[in-house]
Formats: C-alpha cells, structure tokens, sequence
C-alpha cells in the first residue's frame, strides 16, 4: 500500500479517515495473511515519523501500527536493494517515486497494491498490476 494509510493515522486527511485508519490496523492484525515493508523507502521513512509525534491518538495508532510490523507472522521486511526491477511495461508508465512499491509487490509475490492515487491505479492497470483504491478496500475489510 502507498502512504495514504500513514496520512490517515497522523490525522492528515481529517479524524473520520483517522478512525477508518485505526479499524483497517485491526483488521490487518486480524485477518491479513503478510504486510510487506520495505527498509529504507519512502513508506518506511514516514512511519518513523510517525512515530515521533506526541499527540496522544497519533502515538496510540503508531504502537497499534508498530505492534503489526513487529509481528513476524503479520510482515515481511524487504531491503530496496532486493527487490525485483519494475517490469520494462510499467517503466515508462509508473512515477519514479512509486516504483518500490510494484517493485515490492512482485517480489513478495503480493496480491496488490491498496492507493488513493488514481495515476498511479491507472498506470498500473495498464500493466496488469492489481490495484484497489482505499474507498474500495476498507468497503470489503467492513464486510468481513
């Protein structure tokens, strides 16, 4: 997933995406099967931020967040120099700053990446990546 789901818990986009953000963590801790973090890439590097914030609900759904990838049966840690090179279809489609994350994807063999970024699902969808929009993938973690 891109960096939408660590702007929802630092409360970036409103305390209603805050809260869908604290129910997808407890579905993740629940029900997903591998959560993959890239050492090194942007996603991680906003997560240590997040970490540093002081406002209480922040640092609630940070440790909630830490606790999952601290999980060795919830995460798979990826370094940025084993990951697989992004399929030559999707070079000339996909933005340079969002190349870990397909990168990532087929190395972990991962069934798809979770955005809000419409370019980026597009450019995807194009080369066959699976994507889902956020709106879409907390609809069905709502309905299991």
């Amino acid at each position: 997933m891109n960096e939408w789901l660590l702007h929802d818990l630092k409360g970036d986009n409103g305390p209603n995406r805050q809260k869908e953000a604290n129910l997808f963590l407890d579905w993740l801790l629940r029900q997903c099967d591998i959560f993959v973090f890239v050492k090194g890439s942007p996603w991680a590097k906003k997560a240590y931020e997040l970490m540093k914030l002081t406002d209480p609900t922040c640092r609630l759904l940070s440790k909630k967040l830490w606790s999952l990838l601290g999980d060795l049966k919830k995460r798979r840690y990826l370094r940025l120099e084993e990951l697989q090179p992004i399929p030559k279809e999707c070079q000339q489609v996909v933005n340079p700053d969002d190349e870990y994350l397909v990168r990532a994807l087929i190395t972990a063999n991962a069934h798809g990446i979770i955005t809000t970024d419409e370019k980026l699902r597009e450019a995807l969808s194009t080369c066959n990546i699976p994507v889902i929009m956020r709106e879409d993938f907390l609809s069905q973690c709502k309905s299991l």
